[in-house]
């Protein structure tokens, strides 16, 4: 049977159809969880392999990016993404500000660049720690990996945490898009089954960068 990912669809979200396709193109089954299903009850969150929660602007964004999407998760939904949390997830743009509120990182934040704009580059350097032995990390350890950068709240701070997360990703030396802390474009959980980035992987030109993390997370459940 092929593992199966459950991509998390909410009010806003715009990157479903490259993200299911990526996980689609290297041997999962992606289907997709409509909010207004899994608050009927008629659709689970936690019935898959692994979690995705992917970019766009959910809710509007108001309140903050991700801000209403994890009161939901937290509250109504709060059983089944506890559950999410044993296994991996992986949270892209406002998904990842989504993970950071529902606490899948510690007491981190993401706030707005500190341009002050949303930033858009087509080209942006990520340059993968080699020291993080996260299974959706696996083999890219030193490696540089260039994806579009799309967002306006993505300034990581992580304030006085210290054990929540490990750093996965870091923009490169003096092309920080939003003045991240020590340059940290992703991070994952302190176990590595969490991992959230800013940016969109699922949006590269080549093939093999598009789906590197992607076919790392469903090799790590099969």
């Amino acid at each position: 049977m092929k593992p199966t990912v459950n991509v998390l669809y909410l009010p806003g979200t715009n990157c479903q159809e490259e993200t299911v396709r990526a996980f689609a193109e290297v041997g999962a089954e992606p289907r997709l969880r409509f909010a207004a299903d899994l608050l009927a009850g008629t659709e689970r969150l936690d019935d898959a392999d692994i979690l995705c929660i992917p970019g766009g602007f959910s809710f509007g964004d108001h309140l903050g990016g991700g801000a209403v999407a994890s009161v939901l998760l937290r509250s109504h939904l709060a059983d089944q993404f506890e559950a999410c949390r044993t296994r991996p997830l992986i949270g892209i743009c406002n998904g990842f500000q989504i993970a950071v509120r529902g606490g899948c990182f510690g007491k981190v934040g993401l706030k707005v660049n500190s341009a002050g704009t949303f930033r858009n580059e087509e080209n942006q350097r990520h340059v993968v720690d080699g020291d993080n032995d996260s299974p959706w990390l696996t083999g890219l350890g030193g490696q540089t990996l260039t994806f579009p950068c799309a967002h306006g709240e993505g300034r990581f701070d992580p304030g006085s945490e210290t054990s929540g997360y490990r750093v996965a990703l870091r923009y490169e030396k003096d092309s920080n898009p939003d003045g991240s802390f020590e340059d940290i474009a992703g991070v994952t959980s302190a176990d590595g089954l969490a991992f959230g980035l800013m940016d969109h992987p699922e949006r590269a030109v080549g093939r093999e960068v598009r789906l590197a993390f992607f076919e790392n997370g469903v090799r790590a459940v099969k």
